[in-house]
């Protein structure tokens, strides 16, 4: 017999094998992308007219190393932690803070200068806001966790005017990114507001810059 008749067959699986191959890496998972976004705004009545005008100055923002990645990172034990390839941060995740805080601000602040680390040498700032994110993340189906220390200077002498450590947790039962995402978002409306209470506390011979 032809030994080309077993070849031929052969020839015929592999090529087969390789277009269900192609087929099934064709239908991979899409990716997804989320931003954090400010949850406070003006017709919500939350602005404080005491300190109407300040000049803020959102950042540096730290984060731990594990966090400083496109992709979203959750909790799965103390120990151990998922890094999900196909839902990912459309933005850094630094800026996204940085951002979402800020517009927060402005509405509890009642001032629409705000500036994001790093601003022009020549911009002048009544109060610089450092946060550093200490934990940030969600164990799917149970609670999403934000833990920081922030702490106010003064705009141009760099005076330390105090260091307030945070902690703030949401129950979630859900595992859906999307409701995780919006959560923490929540969590940074906790935090822009103790950081708000913090400003407003500060003495009243702490006053603003000149325009």
């Amino acid at each position: 017999m032809n030994a080309n008749c077993f070849v031929r067959p052969t020839i015929l699986i592999l090529v087969a094998t390789l277009m269900v191959l192609c087929g099934c890496l064709g239908r991979s998972q899409p990716t997804r992308f989320y931003l954090l976004h400010p949850t406070l705004s003006l017709q919500t009545g939350e602005a404080v007219p005491a300190k109407e005008g300040l000049r803020i100055g959102v950042g540096p923002v730290e984060i731990p190393e594990y966090l400083d990645r496109p992709q979203i990172v959750t909790r799965i034990s103390e120990s151990e932690f998922q890094i999900d390839e196909f839902n990912q941060w459309a933005e850094t995740l630094t800026f996204s803070i940085s951002t979402t805080i800020a517009e927060n601000l402005s509405v509890l602040l009642t001032t629409d200068n705000l500036f994001i680390f790093p601003w022009p040498g020549s911009t002048q700032i009544d109060y610089q806001i450092k946060v550093d994110v200490i934990r940030f993340n969600a164990i799917p189906g149970s609670k999403i966790v934000l833990e920081t220390q922030h702490t106010i200077f003064r705009g141009e002498s760099r005076e330390d005017l105090g260091r307030y450590i945070s902690s703030f947790s949401r129950p979630t039962d859900v595992q859906d990114y999307e409701a995780i995402v919006s959560s923490m978002s929540q969590l940074l409306e906790d935090l822009s507001r103790k950081i708000a209470r913090t400003i407003m506390a500060l003495p009243k011979e702490d006053t603003p810059l000149e325009p």
